[in-house]
């Protein structure tokens, strides 16, 4: 064709003209393609790397239903308990612990009782009463198969081989054997048991752990929680035996029970003890009074006196009796002091428990204060240093909560001290008011004075001894009462099911999760990647136009590698071309032309002739950054679809050292290039006409010692001169650009080039630098061209034409 018969210039590919004269837009070019997720793109990915997928899917499958089904079931027994004031109920309000705690307003007692429940104080208890299943664990026979076990307290952790024989069992231990018949116990080192019947194993292990170990373990699987807005109480235990997990479970709630109500009993046995001290000793002193008084009345024989002295002696009963209630007072506050100046550890705190309870010590808002920091120092301190993970004496926390108590026990002494002096300025008082007082009785007589400070000490006395044996008579009530603050609502029943779902459920999960991580997996690998995939890499890696898509191509006829059209034998392409199956059809576009290659062939021809500036593109290089991309094959069907348009077509085997498109068409490799170039041999003589009208070949010749000098000369360019004057497109098939310089140097003076990338082969870091080396020599590259041999690039949306033709056949 001439080139009067090709357009002017045209915008940089924004549509795709077929044969037909349909125009075809690119994807690329859609707008807003980027925002969208094209699903046949996933589905895709998923099909390159189907293998991974299923491989990874297969292996999470298979190892969760190997777990779900080796894993031992799990049991949850389940009990209630409820935290309620059954002690104040039952003692009517005389002993209420939750009111009495200086730190209520600030605690929430079903919280505190929780950690109470999961404390090491009851675990132990629970162990020492149930070591079944806690502390004796069986290794080859039911954990139920034991019966009658006790462990010595002594006993740390020992392992107990047992053999079964037909009427009885033996342990082995180290000193020798121990026999007994089938359900009498065995004592050995400490620890006791029996089993009932012969199992189904002949031996067996009985392994005992210690007692630390076991606690640390009940700990950790007995839960407790609060149920919301309520004073009821959830505990569980988890085990792989039910029997053991109920047990377990009823042990703790009973035990916690147990332990709440005997604090609560010692708490109102110590503040009857303190009560009965103070009242013995206000007995003893109002014992005194009224022996001094009898004794002077009936020395004095004093029976009576007038109004004046009565009003006297009532003023100075009431002086008496307001100083006796200090004075009693301060009694209390220098038995405190006394205890922080003296008791030390425990003893301090069940002295201070005792004396802050009192009334009289009860009613100072500092000395409470005071106590309530020393309560929240002591517990803070406890809680670092107790169970096991507590903290050591050395611990900064510890040493600096030590450094708090101190301080605050020195603060609560001051406190106790300054209100000490505090009453005795009141007594002093006291003491001046009534001796004003007596002054004006001394002018009565001075038995009747005498009379009235005697009875007024006994009343005074009287009243405080009174009010000791009310709070000591509410003390002895209170002590007498067993119950606590907790009540069991529910003991646990004997778990029938086991928790979490079964192994059905947990392999189809397996296979869900395997699915997904196949699918990540596949992506992964998908985006690691680096190689050139689809036409919008080329566009945003290299920003050159994408030209067309060549699809995988497979032979439509023919046999023993050989190819028939027109009558003539033609080979395919060797497998360096990159084909799979061992080899590839060459000339499709003539063999095949209703075929997906052919069309993308001459989508590329239609993209060329449409290209800018396409006056101009007369001599067209055709290379690839790397061997195996296809630029053999493309360049001979792309001539082929020239020659199929009308033009004169020149193809040019330029790869001197490695030609092989001589194959394809069947000819000699010489005389060729190499001889026109040295002058061994005319242009005649290199033209070899093809099967296809139109398309002359000029195979590459002979090998010669300096490929590159060569074809940059000028003998070079005389040849591409000689072709242009009989040929309208003259193709240049070249070496790769990173395995020799001809491309280079050819693209030089060719009006265009043409790169071939393969999808999924082609790195983009190696497409851009010959990209570079391209443009640096100063080559126009008027595209690329994407070789899919190996379905690298999705088949719909644009990019594989549907194969009309071949519904026809």
């Amino acid at each position: 064709m001439s080139e009067n018969l090709l357009p002017g210039p045209q915008p940089n590919l924004p549509t795709q003209v077929t044969p037909g004269g349909a125009r075809v837009v690119p994807p690329a070019s859609a707008a807003g393609a980027e925002d969208v997720i094209d699903l046949r793109e996933v589905f895709g990915v998923l099909r390159r790397h189907l293998r991974l997928v299923l491989g990874v899917s297969a292996a999470v499958t298979l190892l969760a239903g190997w777990v779900a089904f080796h894993s031992q079931r799990v049991f949850q027994a389940n009990a209630v308990i409820r935290i309620a004031d059954t002690r104040g109920a039952m003692t009517a309000g005389l002993d209420n612990p939750i009111a009495n705690n200086p730190m209520g307003m600030w605690t929430d007692p079903v919280l505190s009782q929780i950690q109470v429940l999961e404390s090491r104080a009851v675990a132990a208890q629970v162990i020492e009463r149930h070591p079944l299943g806690l502390r004796v664990i069986t290794d080859g026979i039911r954990t139920s198969a034991l019966s009658d076990v006790a462990i010595d307290s002594t006993v740390t952790r020992d392992t107990l081989p047992l053999e079964f024989a037909d009427s009885g069992y033996t342990v082995q231990r180290r000193s020798g054997e121990v026999y007994r018949r089938y359900g009498a116990p065995v004592v050995v080192d400490g620890v006791r048991f029996a089993i009932a019947e012969r199992p189904a194993r002949r031996a067996a292990r009985v392994i005992v752990v210690s007692n630390e170990s076991a606690i640390d373990g009940l700990m950790k699987d007995l839960d407790a929680r609060a149920r919301k807005n309520t004073d009821v109480i959830d505990v569980s235990y988890k085990t792989t035996d039910p029997a053991i997990a109920r047990e377990v479970v009823n042990t703790a709630v009973t035990a916690f029970q147990e332990i709440n109500a005997s604090t609560a009993q010692q708490e109102s046995r110590r503040r009857r003890e303190f009560v009965q001290e103070q009242l013995a000793e206000t007995d003893s002193i109002l014992s005194t009074a009224q022996t001094a008084l009898s004794d002077f009345a009936s020395n004095k024989q004093v029976y009576g006196s007038d109004q004046k002295i009565a009003a006297e002696q009532t003023g100075l009963m009431d002086l008496d009796m307001k100083r006796g209630e200090l004075a009693a007072t301060r009694r209390m506050y220098q038995t405190l002091l006394d205890s922080l100046e003296k008791a030390k550890g425990q003893h301090l705190t069940e002295k201070l428990n005792a004396v802050v309870s009192s009334p009289d010590v009860a009613g100072n808002p500092v000395v409470q204060a005071l106590y309530q920091q020393l309560v929240a120092y002591e517990a803070a301190r406890d809680s670092l240093t107790t169970g096991y993970w507590g903290s050591a004496r050395t611990n900064p926390d510890v040493q600096r909560l030590e450094v708090l108590v101190a301080s605050t026990q020195e603060r609560l002494t001051g406190a106790t001290r300054s209100q000490i002096e505090a009453l005795d300025a009141r007594i002093s008082s006291l003491d001046d008011l009534k001796a004003r007082t007596a002054a004006e009785l001394q002018k009565l007589p001075a038995t009747q004075a005498a009379e009235a400070r005697l009875t007024q000490r006994v009343e005074a006395t009287r009243k405080v001894a009174d009010q000791l044996r009310e709070e000591y008579q509410k003390a002895r009530i209170a002590e007498a009462v067993e119950a606590g603050q907790v009540e069991v609502v529910d003991l646990a029943p004997l778990p029938l099911y086991p928790i979490g779902r079964g192994p059905l459920f947990k392999t189809v999960l397996g296979l869900i999760v395997g699915l997904m991580l196949g699918t990540g997996a596949a992506f992964l690998k998908e985006n690691m990647n680096t190689a050139i995939h689809r036409r919008d890499d080329i566009e945003q890696v290299l920003r050159v136009p994408g030209l067309a898509i060549i699809p995988q191509i497979l032979p439509a006829n023919g046999r023993n590698g050989h190819l028939r059209f027109a009558g003539v034998s033609m080979p395919r392409l060797p497998r360096r071309n990159g084909a799979r199956d061992g080899g590839r059809t060459a000339l499709v576009a003539a063999t095949d032309t209703r075929s997906q290659g052919a069309e993308a062939f001459r989508t590329l021809r239609t993209s060329l002739i449409f290209s800018q500036a396409v006056q101009s593109l007369r001599t067209i290089v055709v290379t690839s950054p790397s061997p195996q991309d296809g630029k053999t094959t493309t360049s001979a069907n792309l001539a082929v679809t020239f020659a199929q348009q009308g033009m004169r077509v020149a193809l040019v085997d330029c790869d001197l050292r490695r030609a092989r498109m001589h194959q394809v068409f069947n000819v000699p490799r010489e005389p060729g290039l190499t001889q026109a170039m040295l002058g061994h041999a005319s242009m005649d003589d290199i033209l070899c006409p093809t099967q296809v009208d139109g398309l002359t070949f000029v195979p590459a010749g002979a090998l010669p010692p300096n490929p590159s000098e060569l074809l940059g000369g000028p003998r070079m360019r005389a040849v591409l001169d000689a072709l242009h004057e009989r040929f309208d497109i003259v193709l240049l098939d070249t070496p790769p650009v990173h395995v020799a310089a001809d491309s280079l140097i050819l693209g030089r003076v060719a009006d265009g080039v043409l790169l071939v990338l393969r999808a999924g082969h082609t790195e983009k870091d190696s497409a851009q630098d010959a990209l570079q080396r391209l443009q640096n020599v100063g080559a126009r590259v008027v595209g690329a061209v994407l070789n899919d041999p190996d379905h690298k690039v999705p088949q719909y949306g644009g990019y594989y034409y549907y194969d009309y033709y071949g519904d026809e056949g």
